[in-house]
């Protein structure tokens, strides 16, 4: 809870993954990679309920195990590829709401390919969105520094290529950068209940970003993404504890 406003976590974690099979329950550090997330949410201060959206029985047990509840078996029409991200959060909140009687202010999107983040994040992030009057929402962002407009080029059908901003493609080094450039990374996604169902999305007008390191930054899409994962959360020391 957060200035007197209840937090659903809400974690989805299908069965289906054609990059890395099963990577929802592979063991990252000895432990499933879900675990990771679930561990986090419930190491908050804000976080009022964890809960895991899966359509697997394996996942569910795996996820109670480490401290999550798992109310239902996502419906299999919502743990195909083509099922949207909102569309299955508003099957979890309205389940939560509707068959369990429970209320919350805040939905606070975590996924599993994302076990770099921590509950100081998590934490961090809910406080930068509760101090800022005209936001409602908030998004995991990181720099980009190679992806970076100045740095790309086109190539038309000869191979020849072109400065995609400037065509004359004036070499600048990286920390002359003048503009900040992010993306979306991924690790944490929050906002208020009442605006998500009516944006249908955490991204709009009064979405700030949250600026997350190079390092966390990375998500568990493929075998070489786990790789560098587990090596970089080993080098910095992370432990389950």
């Amino acid at each position: 809870m957060i200035n007197n406003k209840k937090v659903l976590t809400i974690i989805p974690a299908r069965s289906g993954s054609k990059g890395l099979p099963n990577k929802n329950i592979k063991k990252l550090l000895g432990h499933p990679l879900i675990a990771w997330s679930i561990n986090s949410a419930n190491k908050s201060k804000y976080v009022d309920d964890v809960v895991v959206s899966t359509d697997s029985a394996e996942i569910a047990q795996i996820a109670n195990k480490y401290g999550a509840r798992t109310p239902f078996l996502r419906p299999i029409n919502l743990a195909k590829d083509e099922a949207s991200t909102f569309d299955t959060l508003e099957h979890a909140i309205n389940f939560i709401s509707k068959e369990e009687g429970l209320k919350y202010d805040y939905i606070l999107l975590i996924e599993p390919t994302s076990p770099q983040r921590t509950n100081l994040d998590i934490d961090n992030a809910f406080e930068k969105l509760t101090s800022n009057t005209k936001a409602s929402s908030i998004v995991g962002v990181a720099k980009t520094e190679s992806q970076n407009p100045v740095f790309l080029i086109r190539m038309d059908k000869n191979n020849f290529i072109s400065g995609y901003e400037n065509p004359k493609m004036p070499v600048v080094r990286r920390q002359d950068l003048k503009n900040k450039v992010f993306f979306f990374e991924g690790s944490v996604y929050i906002s208020e209940i009442n605006s998500f169902f009516k944006e249908r999305s955490f991204y709009h007008k009064n979405t700030i970003g949250f600026e997350f390191p190079k390092w966390k930054s990375f998500e568990v899409d493929d075998l070489d993404d786990f790789i560098i994962i587990e090596s970089l959360m080993k080098a910095k020391g992370y432990s389950f504890g």
